[in-house]
């Protein structure tokens, strides 16, 4: 219900009205907003509870702290909308996803959603089906990006390729921080073009100029050239421990004598001694599909990898950050 009130505050233009003309009366917010003002008295209350709103008498206005969460605010609607989208399963298959887990993809609507089949054709349908949730992991790209990009030493390289790089989200914030950086973001077909229209709507004409796509399946398809830094962001969970593994050996050979290999993927969710918020909706989904370092670290360590180095970066959640060089 909390974040329901925000989504409605969001929708109703509540929370633009407040942060553009702050300090309003609710008598004022009614009229302007079209609200029923029992009904904005609700949203109110609840709004007020949680730190999104002070009133004081007739008077309302936004927290200052909430004022500046709102600097997130795609954020924030991309994870209620993504949480709204998990709850249904998670509330009527929650068994299932504790005791058969293809039971509960087979039955659940956000593994329907999630469907690489349709990223191979490019056709008007295949594109909108897709669009539905490259939008969701664009939007926690864009903000989860800068933790791993900053631990790194991104000026020593020249060349970078993105495996399962989605809509080019992961390069563009790369290319952002090395203005002689030129990336390849490799992946499906469809995902490649919802990439380019991202790119095109939200980058520079000089960071577009650096960024290329390579359609393909990276399992089997052919690759681009060999390149200084090659990553995978949250990509290697999406496969069995086998095809993960097989996903390493090729991306060794895409790596330069001397060139890097950058692996940024969610941990197995702790939840000991916490409660379970309506924002870990979508992470309880792959709840089986994440997966301890070791499984990554000893298949580096096999291929030959040296400097190999494992941190723990906390965001909303743990991630593994691990980065490992090919010997010259």
């Amino acid at each position: 219900m909390d974040a329901r009130a925000i989504k409605s505050a969001m929708d109703l233009g509540i929370l633009d009205a407040l942060s553009a003309n702050g300090t309003t009366s609710l008598a004022a917010l009614s009229v302007e907003r079209r609200v029923n003002p029992m009904g904005l008295r609700l949203l109110v209350d609840m709004l007020e509870v949680n730190g999104v709103v002070a009133r004081t008498g007739d008077l309302i206005g936004l927290t200052a702290e909430f004022q500046a969460a709102l600097c997130f605010r795609d954020l924030l609607a991309s994870r209620i909308e993504f949480a709204d989208l998990v709850w249904p399963d998670i509330h009527n298959f929650f068994t299932p996803l504790l005791t058969d887990l293809p039971q509960f993809m087979a039955r659940s609507k956000v593994f329907d959603l999630f469907r690489y089949d349709r990223c191979i054709d490019i056709t008007p349908e295949n594109l909108e089906a897709t669009r539905a949730w490259t939008k969701f992991t664009t939007c926690l790209t864009k903000y989860e990006a800068g933790a791993a990009l900053d631990a790194i030493d991104l000026e020593s390289a020249r060349s970078f390729i993105d495996l399962g790089g989605n809509t080019g989200e992961f390069a563009l914030q790369a290319c952002r921080r090395s203005s002689t950086l030129t990336a390849t973001v490799v992946d499906l077909p469809v995902v490649c073009q919802l990439g380019v229209e991202h790119i095109s709507d939200v980058a520079g004409a000089d960071e577009a100029r650096r960024i290329a796509f390579f359609p393909t399946d990276m399992r089997s398809g052919a690759l681009p050239n060999a390149a200084d830094l090659v990553s995978f962001k949250s990509v290697l969970h999406d496969w069995p421990e086998e095809q993960a593994r097989q996903l390493l050996e090729r991306a060794y050979a895409l790596v330069r004598p001397g060139g890097g290999l950058l692996i940024f993927e969610r941990e197995p969710i702790d939840t000991r001694g916490r409660r379970i918020s309506y924002a870990m909706m979508p992470d309880l989904v792959f709840l089986h599909f994440l997966r301890p370092a070791d499984i990554y670290l000893e298949k580096l360590r096999k291929l030959g990898f040296t400097a190999i180095e494992h941190r723990r970066i906390v965001l909303d959640t743990g991630f593994h950050l691990i980065t490992a060089r090919r010997p010259v």
